[in-house]
């Protein structure tokens, strides 16, 4: 069965403000329900996502309501989301202490405890299940990549689609927000890539700038071999905001009214790899 695109209108009160008064209070209920003195006394405070907090408020926004109900839709997918990244952090910091790293495993656990119990209050099975279905997804992507099971360009890219994205786009799905989630996959899988180049201009290791090395001809004299790293860098992500700048006019959304940083994303200058900068 053929479904009809929804049209989205930008009301003249979204047009002019932004969401972070929501953001704000949803931060806030988060952090609430998540303090754990100990916890956060042994490892600090966890680190919620304002930026995805930002991008799964999007559709609320220009529905211009946000109830009771929708907030604990979002902290649940919020805290899921942080409990994923804080076992995440855990395999990728082995310098720290044994102490260190068992209290951090254990922050995860008990971030996706909060999770169970919130649904519990929520009387909905098939988010429940959505959100099951997306921790399965981005578990079976972060295998294929730790893996090394992808072999082209694109399968990685899909990849990690899946494991930033799979959780908002449940919601989105469960809230009938379907138009939004070719959005939130593209901006958040374009936001993983600027944090890959960081990565790489660190001196760490990035499993894009890894993949990109590839593709460079191998007869390519070595003093050329950056510069075209980089533009390769710099087309993957230029192609990849162009996609998003269309989808967003789809919607009828003009993106230069989006508020927030994760948004500034879409702006050439905001993806300049950092060497470039500084040569210029």
């Amino acid at each position: 069965m053929h479904r009809s695109k929804v049209q989205w209108k930008w009301g003249k009160a979204m047009n002019s403000i932004d969401n972070s008064l929501w953001v704000d209070d949803t931060l806030l209920h988060i952090e609430k329900q998540i303090h754990h003195s100990y916890l956060h006394n042994s490892i600090g405070a966890p680190d919620i996502d304002a930026n995805r907090l930002s991008l799964l408020l999007l559709p609320f926004q220009y529905r211009e309501k946000y109830s009771e109900l929708d907030r604990s839709y979002v902290s649940t997918a919020m805290l899921i989301q942080t409990a994923l990244d804080t076992h995440e952090k855990v395999s990728k910091d082995e310098s720290g202490s044994l102490r260190l790293r068992q209290l951090t495993v254990l922050a995860g656990d008990y971030y996706s405890g909060l999770y169970y119990q919130i649904l519990s209050q929520i009387p909905d099975v098939k988010l429940i299940r959505r959100i099951a279905h997306a921790i399965q997804e981005i578990n079976e992507h972060k295998i294929n990549i730790m893996s090394k099971n992808l072999s082209l360009l694109e399968d990685l890219l899909s990849s990690l689609k899946k494991i930033e994205s799979a959780i908002i786009s449940q919601v989105f799905i469960h809230k009938g927000f379907e138009d939004f989630v070719p959005v939130a996959e593209d901006m958040l899988v374009l936001n993983r890539l600027i944090q890959e180049e960081s990565l790489y201009s660190s001196g760490e290791d990035s499993i894009l700038f890894s993949y990109l090395a590839r593709m460079i001809p191998s007869k390519t004299p070595s003093v050329y071999q950056e510069k075209h790293l980089l533009d390769l860098y710099r087309d993957l992500v230029g192609k990849r905001q162009k996609q998003i700048v269309q989808k967003l006019k789809e919607l009828g959304i003009p993106f230069e009214s989006l508020k927030g940083s994760l948004f500034a994303i879409l702006s050439p200058i905001a993806v300049d790899p950092k060497i470039f900068v500084e040569e210029g």
